[in-house]
């Protein structure tokens, strides 16, 4: 079983280095064109499921990546880290690496890490169960692709996850080994 995690296309947000969690904004025209360059990726991956978060990033992000109209699933737990108060400040005026960084994280009202990480890893535990014999692109933020980098290969020592993650419309491929083979 292979899931291929792609993060979705730049978005104005991303450009201006605003955190972006739960506000829903759409891709900037950077943003699709990195779509489009991955899609010359993700058409030759096997895939027969794709999982995705509801927000419109994600979704423009699939729909330009999934050229094969393979089913989609929406999940809430493939939603960005919820950060509150401090969603749209530039993440130069907080200490974004504490806020990525295990039991630092507890800035503001913000989700922490353990709180995503707990829904994260549920679904990632649900699928591996229920579609074992499927290959599975997950359309998703760069907080979760984060945690899904965790879920393979546990935390840093230090507990600093703000370098785990994908660039924007990047593609990383984990594979789940069948315990039956």
């Amino acid at each position: 079983m292979y899931l291929y995690v792609i993060r979705h296309g730049q978005t104005d947000w991303n450009l201006n280095k605003k955190l972006l969690s739960v506000t829903d904004i759409p891709l900037n025209e950077t943003g699709i064109e990195q779509c489009k360059e991955a899609e010359k990726l993700v058409k030759n991956l096997n895939y027969n499921l794709v999982f995705c978060s509801p927000k419109t990033r994600t979704k423009e992000t699939m729909e330009i990546v999934n050229t094969k109209s393979i089913p989609v699933i929406y999940d809430d737990r493939l939603i960005e880290r919820d950060a509150k108060s401090l969603e749209g400040i530039n993440t130069e005026d907080f200490n974004y690496r504490d806020f990525w960084t295990l039991g630092k994280d507890k800035i503001q009202d913000c989700e922490t890490i353990e709180e995503c990480k707990t829904r994260v890893y549920e679904f990632l535990d649900e699928i591996k169960e229920k579609y074992k014999d499927k290959n599975i692109l997950i359309v998703t933020h760069n907080g979760i692709c984060r945690l899904i980098h965790t879920y393979f290969n546990g935390f840093p020592k230090k507990g600093d996850i703000s370098q785990k993650g994908h660039l924007n419309a990047e593609i990383k491929m984990y594979e789940i080994k069948n315990k039956d083979a």
